[in-house]
C-alpha cells in the first residue's frame, strides 16, 4: 500500500481534489489549500510514479475539473474554461491553454491521439484537433 503526500507542510493541509492514473501506471494529482480565492498557490498539479514517489509539482493558477493522461501528456480541463495541456514529465505547458468560454466537465482523447472531445458545463461537446496544424483537417 502506498500513500500519495504532495511535498511541503501546509496549514491547513492540502486537499487531493482531483487525480488521473496514466497509461503506464503515473498518477497525477492536483490539491487544493484552504478556501480563500485570493490566497496565491491555491491549486498545484503533482505527478508520481507507480510506485508512489513524488516526481514533480507545478502550481496552478485554476481549478481543475476534468483530466485525462496519454503517455505523454496531461489534458486539463479547468473551472475558468480553459483546455490545457501539459508534458507528463515536467507538467509545464506544452501549448497555450485554448479559451472554451464555459467550464470543462470532462475532457478525453481518441484512440488515436488525433483529437481531444471536451465536455462542458452547457452541455455542448467540443472536437479540438490535437496534431500540429498541418495535421489537422
Amino acid at each position: 500500500i502506498r500513500s500519495l503526500r504532495p511535498p511541503g507542510e501546509s496549514s491547513p493541509p492540502a486537499v487531493l481534489s482531483y487525480l488521473a492514473v496514466g497509461p503506464e501506471g503515473q498518477v497525477v494529482a492536483q490539491t487544493t489549500v484552504g478556501q480563500r480565492a485570493c490566497l496565491k498557490d491555491r491549486f498545484a498539479l503533482h505527478l508520481y510514479s507507480v510506485n508512489g514517489k513524488h516526481l514533480s509539482s507545478v502550481p496552478l493558477d485554476e481549478e481543475v475539473t476534468a483530466m485525462c493522461l496519454t503517455e505523454e501528456f496531461v489534458v486539463l480541463g479547468t473551472m475558468q474554461c480553459g483546455l490545457e495541456i501539459r508534458d507528463l514529465q515536467s507538467l509545464r505547458p506544452a501549448v497555450p491553454p485554448v479559451p472554451m468560454r464555459v467550464p470543462v466537465h470532462s475532457v478525453s482523447v481518441t484512440k488515436e491521439k488525433s483529437h481531444i472531445l471536451v465536455g462542458l458545463e452547457d452541455g455542448k461537446l467540443i472536437v479540438v484537433g490535437a496534431g500540429q496544424p498541418a495535421e489537422v483537417s
